[in-house]
């Protein structure tokens, strides 16, 4: 039993925008487009009592990550991002010409995305040498 629902669902939410790339490819050549759109916290129905259900965890271990759900429930309400404006964009990317494969949706989306790829970036430049020393000798 998965304890800690956010990482399944960041989890989830990550493996739908890897499967939408490979998809992208996919069918690019029916001039299919494919834009995973990745938002920001929006003022919805998403964080009420109605929609989320909690069961009270009596492990220890798992206390800070109930306090992190107690924080972000507390958001609900108070969610920077607009539904209303959402849709507007959402509408608008679907009658463009060349929509972006990633489109991130508000400003904690675009600065989680940056920090993600300096993180990433960084990391793959710290371990270089070993990741192209797996290659076979030229």
């Amino acid at each position: 039993m998965v304890r800690n629902r956010g990482a399944a669902y960041a989890a989830t939410k990550a493996a739908v925008a890897a499967f939408s790339e490979v998809l992208a490819l996919d069918v690019k050549e029916f001039g299919i487009k494919v834009t995973v759109v990745e938002p920001s916290g929006f003022r919805t129905g998403f964080l009420t009592q109605n929609s989320l259900a909690y069961t009270e965890s009596r492990i220890d271990g798992y206390q800070a990550v109930k306090d992190t759900q107690t924080r972000y429930l507390a958001r609900n309400g108070k969610q920077p991002g607009d539904p209303d404006r959402a849709a507007e964009i959402l509408i608008q990317l679907s009658e463009s010409e060349q929509p972006p494969l990633h489109l991130y949706l508000g400003k904690d989306a675009y600065n989680r995305a940056l920090e993600k790829l300096k993180v990433m970036t960084q990391e793959i430049e710290d371990w270089k040498a070993v990741t192209i020393s797996a290659d076979f000798e030229v």
